[in-house]
């Protein structure tokens, strides 16, 4: 799996854990939370998974079962907390989702000059290419 194909299944199970952990979070704080504050709320959330998980590891979950990784795209690594923080806002802008009909690399990518590359499971070195 590479390409738009290995980004559309990272999307699809990102976005299945991401609404499963908001179900039981919205469950879980059912009588402290009004109804109309849930979409501000759901919104902090998956800016958090997104941030956290590409932050602390260059991997979400599924980037994980894929075996893939967020990687700067310039030799600058020393930004790297300000590029994955606007790379997991620009995932809030509702053209993020459909960016990847019209370039290979979908606009949290291209702004936040991140790539997404495969991992090889080889004492987990880096295979170099944009996937």
């Amino acid at each position: 799996m590479t390409g738009k194909v290995l980004r559309l299944v990272d999307f699809l199970i990102d976005s299945s854990i991401f609404f499963i952990l908001l179900i039981l979070f919205v469950f879980a704080f059912k009588d402290i939370i009004a109804i109309e504050n849930i979409k501000w709320i759901s919104g902090v959330l998956y800016f958090l998974y997104y941030f956290l998980f590409e932050y602390f590891s260059g991997q979400t979950i599924a980037k994980m079962i894929t075996k893939s990784k967020v990687v700067s795209s310039t030799d600058r690594y020393n930004y790297y907390f300000i590029r994955i923080f606007i790379r997991s806002l620009t995932r809030l802008i509702p053209l993020d989702v459909i960016s990847y009909l019209f370039v290979s690399r979908g606009l949290h990518d291209w702004i936040s000059k991140t790539s997404v590359i495969k991992v090889t499971d080889d004492l987990n070195r880096n295979i170099i290419f944009d996937i």
